[in-house]
């Protein structure tokens, strides 16, 4: 019997608990500002206020020891003037959970203005909807309300305003400013800018992959290059480009370090490594005295980044780039004979040789997803190009000019990357 009995009481509670939290409905709540010894106007388009200012007041103190000393008074101005109140009865009869706060901007030129002309006072709106009260918070920053919800109705006039202070008035309290102090913040960036680091660097490493056909364009724009093969160590079907004689397709490696200033404009450093074997043609009997050749790919390079930042969530940014930059290409020739074989062949003393350095471009754009403001998973693809210029003084004593080997050299690009970031000034 005993066990029943306290089933019971438990059950009650539950339930208790449940309707409270159903009646209790924040729909949402901005970054608005709490001031100590604020000035609170109560607005109502009741004819009997829902509470009683001086008793709330004191709910305001009971909840929050950092408010100091608040005034609270109906705003009578405004209960007078009909296009507030037109407003205020509009407000009523369209809050509702789930609608964000630009569904109740007040539109009315005239209503913004005396929206925004309350200076660091907070109007407390309160409208009866039987079982409930609707409650609306505005101050100066904004047309729209900056926090709505609903509380239970309750008969004590005291209780109820403790629950509305409980509800929306328990958070950190600043100290109000002066007049002064005041028409200098109005003329501080907004909080978005002021939010946004003069500078946000970081470094990185990625993976990728790289060829010479870039997406949605033709496969026969590079059949010529791409299934060309080096024939006699040097022989192919034109020197232009380096996809003559090494292979396009290959997995691309890159360091990275950079930073923006004032989330726009900034710039980037990198190292790309890559390596690519040389396209030999099998049936040429010269390559049976070779066991491998192959040619390593570094590049140096700067880029410069145009940024746009957004915060989908709170703890994740995301920023969009574009970038262009330049960079200089070395390769590095790994080339050996088989161990049976002593002596290379005369073609093999012959081959072609890169030059170096490539000189090209490089652009593109990608995004860097940073979570909890150090850590970025970043995507990024572009275009990038080398070449050699291939224009010499003419000179009648010359001998013949030797082949250019990669005059112009052009490939697509995707990368992955893991970076860190941080914001060395504040």
């Amino acid at each position: 019997m005993k066990h029943n009995f306290l089933g019971f009481i438990a059950i009650a509670l539950l339930m208790l608990f449940a309707s409270t939290a159903r009646a209790k409905d924040v729909y949402f709540d901005s970054k608005w500002t709490l001031w100590q010894n604020a000035d609170i106007l109560i607005w109502t388009p009741e004819k009997e206020p829902p509470i009683d200012p001086k008793e709330f007041c004191l709910s305001l103190k009971r909840n929050n020891t950092g408010i100091g000393d608040p005034k609270c008074r109906l705003f009578g101005e405004w209960e007078r003037d009909s296009l507030a109140m037109r407003y205020a009865n509009w407000l009523a009869s369209n809050m509702e959970p789930g609608l964000d706060a630009h569904y109740l901007k007040a539109r009315h030129p005239s209503m913004a203005a005396k929206i925004q002309a309350i200076e660091d006072k907070i109007v407390l709106f309160i409208t009866d909807k039987g079982s409930s009260l609707q409650i609306a918070i505005f101050d100066e920053k904004s047309s729209e309300p900056r926090a709505a919800g609903s509380v239970p109705k309750m008969a004590d006039k005291i209780a109820q305003g403790d629950e509305i202070a409980s509800t929306f008035f328990d958070r950190h309290t600043k100290r109000r400013l002066s007049k002064e102090e005041r028409q200098k913040m109005e003329t501080e960036p907004d909080d978005l800018y002021k939010e946004t680091p003069h500078f946000r660097s970081w470094a990185g490493v990625s993976a990728g992959y790289a060829q010479a056909q870039i997406p949605l364009t033709p496969s026969n724009w590079y059949k010529r290059r791409v299934k060309s093969h080096v024939g006699n160590y040097r022989v192919t079907r034109d020197s232009v480009s380096l996809w003559n004689f090494i292979d396009d397709s290959t997995p691309l490696f890159t360091l990275y370090a950079g930073g923006i200033w004032f989330g726009f404009i900034g710039g980037e450093i990198f190292y790309r490594y890559s390596n690519h074997d040389v396209k030999i043609d099998e049936k040429d009997p010269v390559y049976e005295e070779l066991d491998h050749w192959d040619f390593t790919q570094h590049e140096i390079g700067l880029n410069v980044m145009l940024s746009r930042t957004y915060s989908p969530l709170k703890w994740m940014d995301l920023h969009l780039f574009a970038f262009l930059g330049f960079q200089y290409s070395f390769y590095s020739e790994d080339i050996e004979l088989k161990d049976s074989k002593k002596k290379p062949s005369k073609e093999y003393e012959t081959r072609f040789k890169t030059e170096d350095p490539y000189k090209g471009a490089l652009f593109g754009i990608g995004t860097q997803c940073v979570f909890l403001e150090h850590y970025g998973l970043s995507v990024r693809t572009g275009i990038s190009s080398r070449g050699k210029d291939i224009y010499t003084e003419p000179s009648p004593e010359a001998a013949a000019e030797p082949t250019t080997i990669g005059a112009s050299t052009v490939d697509w690009f995707i990368s992955v990357g893991l970076e860190y970031h941080w914001t060395p000034f504040r």
